[in-house]
């Protein structure tokens, strides 16, 4: 046990991805138009993604590399640019719906303006960098701020839980799957296609990279090493993304308690809504995961942004120079007067355009027996992950059209 806590991290940093602001809009708006019926959707994307991620850590695990660094020794140097780019126009996008999502919870909790609410989300971004420091000992401190933070989001849906009341037959209906309609299945593929985010996949090859170097050096570059570290990391990759499906499920069961028929389309309506409902505790507890959930997940996205230059780049840049970089289009968004649940949908668009950018290279890698050597995918794992990245990526195709060129969902 005291071996498997010291490898709890690195899932919990990448589980934030599955948590952040741009998720809470399609869960609360699937809970308040068809309550508990897309309840399964959220199970399977869960499932889904723990398959993914774990690829991702392998990669990391067998080669001491992620995918960035690797296109960029593997891949023709016409192609590595391009990708490089729809990259970094993914983090830009990544960091942009936090830092609006902190903002969001910021404005809601004091009452305050949303310009002066996205002030306080870029000051707390900057705080939350000075852990920072914590890179010369490992990424401990940073893994323990931000399992920290998920423990806040996730005691925040247990209260909302408890007020709700969510009748146990209604949960059990909703893990049957069923489509009521064809705008719950637009819903639906929102749900499945936004499932996971780029800036996760580059980062989590990189996050077991201390642990691995400090096994290497405790006791030696071996298989066994790497397997017994592969294990401990898939257990620490499916815990917590099963904390992440609680999270989202939650939000879909508690906005279906009390929101549905309401019309609700916004976080802002659903706060106001909530606390009509079950009081002002219920609301605050709302504003403050929100904020939890921006904050945690700009910190990682910021690390990913990072991940992605030194990997396609070789070039490591200030991290405090980077935030900054990235926090300006968010505050010049904000505070341009945008409507920030459309930004919101925007920055979705944006990340749905790069996932095959960074899952395809991913098979690629693991399928490759003189990168990955006795951890290359199975036949059959290739298949399955061939399967699973696949529906991703028609999913998020077919919300990038209906996005550009729909009015809504259909039907």
């Amino acid at each position: 046990m005291r071996e498997l806590l010291y490898y709890v991290g690195p899932g919990f940093l990448i589980s934030v991805a599955y948590m952040d602001p741009g998720n809470w809009a399609t869960n609360i708006s699937g809970g308040a138009k068809f309550g508990t019926a897309l309840l399964w959707v959220i199970v399977l994307a869960s499932l889904m993604a723990i398959g993914i991620q774990i690829t991702a850590a392998k990669l990391g695990i067998a080669t001491g590399k992620g995918v960035a660094q690797l296109c960029r020794e593997r891949l023709p140097k016409p192609l590595v640019w391009p990708l490089w780019a729809a990259a970094e126009l993914a983090m830009i996008a990544t960091d942009m719906a936090e830092i609006i999502g902190a903002a969001i919870g910021f404005s809601l909790v004091f009452q305050l303006p949303l310009a002066a609410g996205a002030v306080l989300a870029g000051i707390s971004s900057f705080a939350l960098l000075g852990i920072r420091t914590a890179y010369r000992r490992g990424f401990r401190w940073i893994e323990f701020t931000i399992m920290a933070l998920v423990g806040v989001i996730s005691l925040a849906f247990v209260f909302q839980m408890a007020l709700a009341q969510p009748a146990a037959g209604e949960i059990a209906a909703g893990l049957a799957p069923s489509i009521p309609s064809s705008s719950a299945l637009f819903i639906a593929i929102g749900i499945l296609g936004a499932t996971v985010m780029p800036h996760s996949v580059y980062l989590h090859p990189t996050l077991v990279q201390d642990r691995r170097q400090h096994q290497i050096e405790a006791n030696g570059d071996t298989e066994a090493v790497h397997r017994r570290h592969f294990r401990l990391e898939s257990i620490d990759t499916t815990l917590a993304l099963f904390g992440a499906m609680f999270v989202n499920a939650a939000m879909l069961i508690v906005a279906a308690a009390s929101l549905q028929g309401t019309g609700i389309e916004t976080l802002t309506e659903a706060y106001v809504t909530l606390q009509g409902v079950f009081g002002t505790n219920a609301s605050f507890a709302f504003g403050i995961a929100l904020i939890a959930a921006g904050l945690s997940s700009s910190l990682v996205a910021t690390m990913a942004g990072q991940t992605v230059m030194d990997g396609f780049l070789d070039l490591n840049v200030n991290v405090w120079v980077r935030r900054s970089v990235t926090l300006v289009p968010s505050l010049a968004i904000v505070l341009a007067g945008f409507d920030p649940t459309s930004v919101l949908v925007a920055s979705q668009v944006a990340l749905s355009f790069e996932l095959p950018f960074v899952l395809i290279p991913l098979l690629w890698f693991t399928y490759q027996e003189d990168i990955m050597g006795s951890f290359t995918n199975k036949t059959r794992t290739t298949y399955g992950l061939a399967v699973i990245i696949g529906l991703i990526v028609v999913l998020n195709v077919w919300l990038l059209y209906s996005t550009l060129f729909s009015t809504g969902a259909p039907g």
